[in-house]
């Protein structure tokens, strides 16, 4: 969660610094947003449902990876647009690893009140599970501790995905450069 706030905070901090315009956000054209909405409303609702422990790798999974298929839908709908084929690889990064090992390895670490890194055990959800010595391309997960305050694991995949989304803010922001926002 803290990873998309910085994400936006620089998004707009880029916008700023270059001397684009926010309003120019809202004539980005994109196409089926239900895709987006469909798989982010399924991942929101997977943080709040508690399954059992024998349908976590069943039908949370499933649902997670059909979140997934709706987000890299979407991004290739609109694939034309500066910045949504660097999102997709972020999202792809996340979906393969996470597909390949049932859920997303994730470094048993964290930061105490020093902002000391400390063993933090990973309780098993259907999105995460603790990392092991045989997962599948395993450095994809989350492995990037952000220090105090954020102290938050991440994966390559969300820095990617950070860095599409400053780059489709920063080319919808731009003013009379419409053949800048198509690749």
């Amino acid at each position: 969660m803290w990873l998309l706030l910085v994400t936006l905070m620089a998004a707009v901090l880029v916008v700023v610094l270059t001397r684009g315009r926010l309003s120019q956000l809202s004539r980005l054209r994109v196409s089926a947003l239900w895709l987006l909405a469909a798989g982010l409303a399924i991942q929101a609702g997977l943080e709040y449902i508690n399954f059992p422990r024998n349908q976590i790798e069943t039908v949370g999974y499933s649902l997670l990876m059909v979140s997934y298929a709706a987000l890299l839908a979407f991004c290739a709908t609109n694939l034309s647009t500066r910045g949504f084929g660097v999102i997709a690889i972020g999202i792809a990064m996340n979906a393969l690893v996470i597909g390949l090992n049932q859920g997303m390895p994730t470094k048993p670490i964290g930061s105490d009140a020093q902002g000391n890194r400390v063993f933090k055990p990973v309780q098993q959800t259907v999105k995460h599970r603790q990392a092991h010595d045989g997962d599948l391309l395993g450095f994809l997960g989350d492995r990037i501790l952000f220090p105090r305050p954020l102290n938050e694991l991440v994966s390559f995949g969300d820095l990617v995905i950070a860095v599409g989304l400053c780059e489709l803010v920063y080319y919808g922001s731009r003013t009379g450069e419409r053949s800048l926002l198509n690749a």
